[in-house]
């Protein structure tokens, strides 16, 4: 399947969180249903990349998503999970633009300014509109491994369904030891997130490092 996008990057973070799995069906359309960890209880994710090679330079990008069920496709190798973005924000207006126009992203229309800070077992991620902070984001360190994670992405074009597949490789680390934690700020980004049952703290935690995230060519289904 074509590839439509590439990026490379230096750091990234993706952490799942337990939210409302009413709140979680009222941010999908009708055709997804959320995954449950527990009774009524779906799955946020919170991610953060910082991108040091496209075709636009170097940006950072904050995405929000539930997770859903992955369908069976045209690969040999099935994906680990689907995803479902209902809004997402980058530090470029050009990535912002060519993202939107590609793939349907939901962006927020203003730029934001983010932090990466490593240490040795800890990576914190701390985002900004306009000096006003939206989050503070941290995940911790487990076994680091090199390896590719094959994901979907679901979208919608008005009333077309759209899907691509997405393609995560480098050094990765993932563990469930509730290490991370996560804290928002008011702000438009933020704004239905804190009205909804989100936990503070992360069931799962990922960190990538020195890696390629690869957009495959949309699909109609």
């Amino acid at each position: 399947m074509p590839v439509v996008s590439s990026h490379r990057f230096h750091t990234g973070a993706s952490a799942f969180f337990e939210m409302a799995t009413s709140d979680a069906r009222a941010l999908l359309p009708e055709h997804l249903e959320p995954i449950e960890v527990t009774h009524q209880r779906s799955v946020l994710s919170v991610t953060a990349f910082l991108f040091d090679d496209s075709v636009v330079g170097p940006y950072t990008e904050l995405m929000f998503s539930v997770i859903v069920p992955p369908t069976v496709a045209q690969w040999g190798k099935h994906a680990k999970a689907g995803f479902y973005p209902f809004l997402a924000a980058t530090s470029s207006a050009v990535a912002r633009r060519i993202k939107a126009e590609r793939f349907h992203f939901p962006y927020h229309e203003q730029s934001i300014d983010a932090q990466f800070i490593e240490t040795s077992d800890r990576l914190r991620v701390r985002v900004f509109g306009a000096g006003d902070p939206i989050l503070d984001l941290s995940v911790t360190l487990g076994a680091w491994e090199t390896t590719t994670h094959l994901l979907q992405g679901f979208m919608m074009n008005g009333e077309q369904r759209l899907r691509t597949t997405l393609q995560i490789s480098g050094d990765y680390s993932v563990h469930e030891e509730e290490g991370g934690a996560m804290k928002l700020f008011p702000h438009p980004i933020t704004s239905e997130l804190l009205s909804q049952e989100v936990s503070p703290q992360p069931f799962r935690e990922h960190w990538f490092k020195n890696g390629t995230e690869v957009f495959h060519q949309l699909e109609t289904i």
